[in-house]
């Protein structure tokens, strides 16, 4: 239980310091919250497939938070940035150097809880969860404006080189 609350302070920080100046959008109030509820979440997924945990990256988050961001402008769940970046560019631009990597989107979950729920029940996005060669996660938040208001969740997992 220890390691778990080190994890969600680590990925509280982590959140907390991208929703400073430099990302141009709003995250939830709950954002460091929910950062360790998906981080929990898809630990205990990767557990129970006898799989290492994953540890908070700032740079994967970095990465994760760029693009949560700009699909909240764009009220979108694309895997391409607006500026045509895609996950390998995002990765390169946060300083992020890697071997293996992939990424989920998501529009609209109220919870951390239900966004890994979901990527678990899709088998592609369960794929990149329990990637094996994985050993470090990002996740960013962000709300769209309102009438919309929805969040965006963007899960990025790595392995540097």
């Amino acid at each position: 239980m220890l390691a778990r609350s080190r994890l969600a302070v680590v990925a509280a920080t982590t959140l907390l310091s991208l929703a400073a100046p430099g990302f141009a959008c709003d995250v939830p109030d709950d954002a460091a919250a929910q950062q360790a509820e998906v981080l929990a979440n898809v630990n205990a997924e990767r557990k129970a497939q006898g799989l290492s945990a994953l540890r908070p990256s700032p740079k994967l988050d970095k990465a994760a938070q760029s693009l949560a961001c700009d699909n909240a402008d764009r009220q979108s769940i694309s895997h391409d940035s607006s500026d045509g970046g895609t996950l390998k560019t995002r990765l390169r631009k946060a300083g992020y150097a890697f071997r293996a990597a992939a990424e989920n989107t998501g529009r609209g979950f109220g919870s951390g809880a239900r966004a890994v729920e979901w990527w678990m029940d899709s088998e592609k996005h369960r794929d990149n969860i329990l990637l094996r060669k994985a050993k470090e996660v990002g996740i960013g938040i962000a709300v769209s404006a309102a009438p919309d208001s929805k969040l965006h969740w963007i899960l990025v997992v790595g392995a540097s080189r």
